[in-house]
């Protein structure tokens, strides 16, 4: 798995495949973080996380989209976008450390 991909949250996409939080680097600025959005799905409308736990912390608890993707990348099948916890996209999600989960 890369080290772009955060290795604690697991989302379960509803078609079966398996989406892990991904850090984007800011081609504006060079800083590689998470992309969060509240409403829109731009860089405008996102805010950038670098720290993981906050990252996990504004998903799980307060209800930000997270841009994700799958290990394989699009151009081997695999599958990305910007995924809510709770959205019809998302059948589960899972805290691998944690081992905590949510249907």
């Amino acid at each position: 798995m890369s080290e772009l991909l955060c290795r604690t949250l697991r989302l379960t996409h509803t078609e079966g495949d398996v989406l892990y939080p991904v850090r984007m680097k800011n081609k504006d600025t060079g800083r590689v973080a998470f992309r969060l959005s509240k409403a829109g799905n731009t860089k405008a409308d996102s805010i950038e996380v670098t720290d993981e736990q906050e990252m996990i912390l504004k998903v799980t608890q307060q209800g930000y989209k997270v841009r994700a993707r799958t290990e394989r990348p699009t151009s081997r099948g695999g599958r990305t976008g910007l995924y809510a916890l709770g959205e019809r996209a998302i059948r589960e999600w899972q805290l691998i450390d944690g081992n905590e989960s949510n249907a």
